[in-house]
């Protein structure tokens, strides 16, 4: 009954569009099932172009694959716990193949937010001449004159159930999510991590938003295959590239295009391979002087193939102007004053300039009070105006399952500040995205009276008051682990704050009789990774 409970049923219709996507039918989901994503379905075809221009610049290309838990077809299910573990395990696992075979250099071929991170913490680790090309998105898809993205499924679920939509067009929903190959077209996890990897200079310019198999693509598979021969000629190393002014500039195109929350927590753990230091505070800094000048899906209507047509990232980073370190070294050959200075904003419906911003600050606020001491992250952009200060009531669960039961049936309250905890990188373990309760939220048309806290994470396709990282965990003893229904939440967005609004001598007494929930996992990675992992404030790294 594994693939059974992942894919079928009308609430696993975001799981079959992704299937789908890899060119799989209606009647290929009810026999057992293997592995298919697809964000990878096209990258033989872009690994074999790498290995061409290898070739032309006279290298000798060898291939190893590694794994990939696909977010997108494991939400809300079990499945989801082993997304984030298997970041680390992807650093680890290049390690191990590109030590012990001795290779001189790496082409990093990745879709996905944790195996592009994953990817670039590996080649930070072993600092050998390194290229990033990102596997791409897709063009959205059309649904009666509607576009479809991957929110636009899963929220069609919620509305299905709420008797807001029909059986029938959620299905077509669902088939015609995934045009082509690749990625969904919305500002997702991955999408976000392509943006990120070439603004840090890893990746050739423009390469992080090429549509998925295209011919645009292939050529600059061939380019990055030639490229990495000269990087090896030159001596050219991830720790000239990954320096604290990359890592700066990369944030802040991720905070001027509406990226994934994600970004956040993948930030830390690559800065720290690197030997740089990136924190909550990093964030919050740089968002506070970073304008939002794209609106990307699912905040905005841009798609990020649009984006990509717009100028992409170059473009950004010339709009952005002397927020941007123009020295940084590029695996281009060029620095990134040079990539700006050639590059040209073609569209600025979509790419907005600073004296004309979509927000004066970046789309990512670190949130800090006293239900998260060490932090909590929402993404702003998402989150109407009339919610950014609300007082609401606590309505509490302890699973991320419990809350889509309880508004998928009705039984959540305008006004209501719903809390689901225990699913934290301890706690869950492995910090499941909380897209299945965003989306039942949504359907349930409370997006805009209800707010959802969390000490699991959000993926890039997550829209609403939904403010999520909270830091201390629940099993790390934080306060979301003594808040009680009824209690009242203060979220003010302007003022970054989070704020349990109970008496200090009332909590005390709660913690003086709290007992911690068991742990969910005996044996196996996840006891590993729910024993030695770290909070999602520290990147979620794993001990090395």
């Amino acid at each position: 009954m594994r693939s059974d409970e992942q894919y079928l049923g009308v609430e696993r219709s975001l799981q079959r569009a992704w299937a789908k996507g890899a060119g799989l039918n209606d009647e290929e989901f009810e026999p057992p099932m293997i592995d298919f994503s697809p964000e990878n379905i096209h990258l033989r075809q872009v690994g074999d172009a790498v290995k061409s221009g290898i070739r032309m610049a006279g290298g000798t290309p060898c291939e190893f694959n590694t794994f990939h838990v696909t977010d997108s077809e494991t939400f809300a299910s079990v499945g989801m716990r082993y997304v984030l573990p298997s970041r680390d395990l992807v650093a680890d696992m290049i390690e191990l193949m590109v030590e012990g075979h001795r290779f001189d250099a790496m082409v990093l071929i990745g879709s996905g937010d944790k195996v592009v991170p994953g990817m670039v913490m590996a080649a930070a680790r072993l600092d050998l001449p390194s290229v990033m090309l990102y596997g791409g998105p897709t063009r959205a898809g059309v649904y009666r004159n509607r576009k479809v993205f991957l929110e636009t499924v899963y929220d069609g679920v919620g509305e299905h159930l709420m008797g807001k939509l029909s059986k029938e067009d959620l299905k077509g929903l669902e088939d015609n999510h995934f045009p082509f190959a690749g990625a969904c077209d919305t500002a997702t996890s991955g999408n976000t991590a392509g943006i990120y990897t070439e603004a840090l200079g890893l990746a050739l310019p423009n390469s992080g938003t090429l549509p998925a198999g295209s011919n645009y693509q292939l050529r600059a598979a061939k380019y990055t295959g030639m490229r990495i021969m000269e990087l090896v000629k030159d001596d050219v190393r991830p720790s000239r590239i990954l320096t604290q002014e990359a890592f700066e500039n990369a944030m802040r195109v991720g905070l001027a295009v509406g990226g994934s929350t994600n970004m956040v927590l993948h930030m830390i753990a690559m800065a720290k391979e690197a030997g740089v230091e990136v924190t909550f505070d990093t964030w919050d800094r740089l968002s506070r002087e970073t304008p939002t000048l794209v609106k990307l899906a699912p905040s905005g209507s841009w798609g990020v193939t649009e984006f990509g047509e717009a100028g992409g990232v170059p473009a950004v980073m010339k709009a952005l102007e002397d927020l941007i370190h123009t020295d940084t070294v590029t695996v281009s050959g060029k620095t990134t004053g040079d990539v700006i200075r050639q590059a040209e904003i073609w569209n600025r419906d979509c790419i907005r300039s600073r004296n004309d911003p979509v927000e004066p600050e970046g789309s990512i606020y670190i949130l800090k009070g006293s239900l998260a001491p060490g932090g909590a992250i929402v993404k702003s952009s998402g989150v109407a105006r009339d919610m950014w200060e609300a007082v609401l009531p606590a309505r509490v669960f302890e699973d991320e399952e419990g809350a889509i039961e309880a508004l998928r049936g009705g039984r959540v309250q305008p006004g209501t500040c719903v809390v689901i905890r225990n699913e934290g990188t301890r706690g869950g373990p492995g910090m499941r995205e909380m897209l299945g309760a965003t989306s039942a939220l949504m359907g349930a048309g409370l997006g805009n009276s209800c707010a959802l806290v969390t000490d699991g994470r959000f993926s890039g396709a997550t829209h609403g008051p939904a403010i999520g990282y909270v830091t201390p965990e629940a099993a790390r003893d934080g306060p979301i682990a003594l808040v009680e229904d009824g209690d009242p939440i203060r979220i003010d967005l302007s003022d970054r704050k989070l704020d349990l609004l109970v008496a200090p001598e009332v909590l005390e007494e709660r913690r003086n009789r709290y007992s911690p929930m068991p742990p969910r996992v005996a044996r196996g990675y996840l006891k590993h990774y729910a024993d030695t992992v770290a909070p999602a404030s520290e990147g979620a790294v794993m001990p090395r």
